[in-house]
């Protein structure tokens, strides 16, 4: 698994498969009707899937994972980078400018596991 993008605190517009929205429309405020805005969240793209997560009253928690067809990171902090999923979903996000202080988003691990190596010279018991 290989890790495209991981931005927090994450700005998420999230526009269903039917609802035809541009970027633009996504990022606009107020929001076209049936989609989403997540604020304070995280997102991490890897070359396979697109993980969205919240910090909810039990801690993070993951609100959107699919696979993608169509991914577009934009280098500019003005610009949204996108996502269209496999079911044609649209995502537009960008690095919001709060700090996201208090957040256990902040330290949270959304790859799961820790990888370590065992030492080969300790004898196992």
């Amino acid at each position: 698994m290989k890790i495209l993008h991981d931005v927090f605190p994450a700005f998420v517009g999230v526009a269903p498969a039917d609802l035809v929205a541009t970027v633009q429309e996504l990022q606009s405020a107020p929001i076209t009707a049936g989609a989403y805005q997540l604020t304070k969240s995280r997102i991490v793209i890897t070359d396979e899937v697109v993980t969205i997560a919240i910090d909810g009253n039990e801690g993070p928690m993951i609100v959107f994972r699919e696979r993608y067809t169509e991914f577009h990171k934009s280098n500019v902090k003005t610009e949204d980078s996108y996502i269209i999923t496999e079911t044609g979903k649209m995502l537009a996000y960008k690095k919001d400018e709060n700090c996201g202080c208090g957040s256990r988003l902040r330290s949270w691990n959304p790859y799961r596991h820790v990888y370590s190596s065992q030492d080969p010279t300790e004898e196992k018991e």
